[in-house]
């Protein structure tokens, strides 16, 4: 009996151990879960502070004495004017102004020295279109409205040189109009002798009027100074001629000459009535040809004050700031008055000078070729 219980103890055994072999275990070894966030280190960026743009340095002009060269003799218009615009200048910057003249080759000498001048606006010039046709024909070696050569500064604001010109004949001549002379060219071809100052805007001015009327080759075609047209028209060698708008309508208020087109877009003229009064009688070219036109027939004179090539545009700003304000002073206004020229103030911009200087380029190179 205790056998038998033994064995029965001993099966009961082995079955639980079996039993417990065959049960699944699983035993899940996950491992950690360990997250590393690498963050970049926060570098912020050093702090630049805006550049502090100070305002520029004020221009100042003068800082000391100028020189202005005057293509022309003492005592001519252009030199008058610029001793008044002296007078100013002197006056309200405190500095002495020379003015130096030589109107040798319509101041070819003068063109010269300005072009090789300093940069600093110490030595300046007053000329203007009247100084582009000597280029052409030779008598200056440097161009003036080439900013290759020469810079332009401002106008000669207000000064009173003539701006305009003025065709005249003999007062028994067979014309007493403009039209009146192209239909005399045009039906008697070569028989009219034309003349104006060689390589002066009068000279262009007349050659474009013809030029656009078909007759310029129909004429016989004479150069000479001023005088030796002035002489020819009164000694009748010269049938039609250009006169500046001083010389022109003293000799008409004389009754030495008549006026057949007064050469310019508008009346700016001023000084004796007589010789307003003569002006007044002749039709403009705006008046003939009409506004628009007008401007592609008159070969503009612009007077401006010129430095060489390469100024700084601050300093020629400065300058043109300068002279634009002589227009502010009513004792000026009178004295420009008083040398009987034009009454119309040229404060005109540097840009405005600019525009006119090719115009006038333009209109030389057409007769005078490059």
């Amino acid at each position: 009996m205790k056998k038998l219980i033994a064995f029965l103890l001993a099966a009961v055994m082995i079955v639980a151990l079996v039993g417990c072999g065959s049960a699944k275990t699983e035993t899940k070894t996950e491992a950690p879960k360990t997250e590393t966030k690498t963050e970049a280190p926060k570098t912020e960026a050093p702090k630049t502070e805006e550049p502090k743009t100070e305002a520029p340095a004020e221009v100042k002009w003068p800082t000391g004495d100028v020189t202005i060269l005057v293509p022309a003799d003492v005592g001519a218009p252009l030199d008058l004017a610029t001793r008044v615009m002296k007078d100013y200048l002197q006056e309200k910057t405190g500095f002495n102004i020379i003015v130096k003249n030589d109107g040798t080759g319509g101041g070819a000498k003068l063109g010269e020295e300005l072009y090789n001048a300093p940069k600093d606006g110490s030595v300046l010039m007053y000329a203007g279109g009247g100084q582009v046709p000597p280029y052409y024909n030779g008598s200056w070696a440097h161009n003036l409205s080439n900013p290759d050569d020469y810079t332009i500064v401002s106008s000669m604001v207000g000064l009173a040189v003539p701006s305009g010109a003025v065709v005249v004949t003999q007062p028994d001549a067979p014309y007493d109009t403009w039209q009146a002379l192209i239909d005399y060219i045009k039906a008697n071809p070569n028989t009219v002798v034309a003349g104006a100052a060689n390589g002066t805007p009068h000279e262009v001015r007349l050659k474009l009027l013809l030029r656009e009327e078909g007759v310029l080759d129909k004429v016989r075609w004479i150069s000479g100074t001023n005088n030796d047209i002035s002489t020819g028209l009164l000694g009748g060698s010269i049938n039609v001629g250009m006169l500046t708008e001083t010389a022109g309508p003293q000799f008409m208020a004389e009754g030495k000459l008549k006026g057949l087109l007064y050469s310019n877009v508008v009346r700016n003229y001023a000084g004796k009535p007589e010789v307003v009064a003569a002006l007044d009688s002749v039709p403009t070219v705006a008046e003939i040809y009409g506004e628009a036109k007008a401007p592609e027939l008159t070969c503009a004179w612009p007077m401006a004050l010129a430095g060489p090539a390469g100024m700084d545009e601050a300093l020629a700003d400065k300058i043109c700031e300068v002279v634009n304000s002589i227009v502010d002073s009513p004792e000026y206004m009178e004295r420009v008055k008083a040398l009987g020229g034009t009454n119309t103030f040229q404060d005109f911009t540097r840009a405005e000078m600019r525009e006119m200087m090719d115009r006038v380029d333009a209109q030389c190179k057409s007769f005078f070729g490059n």
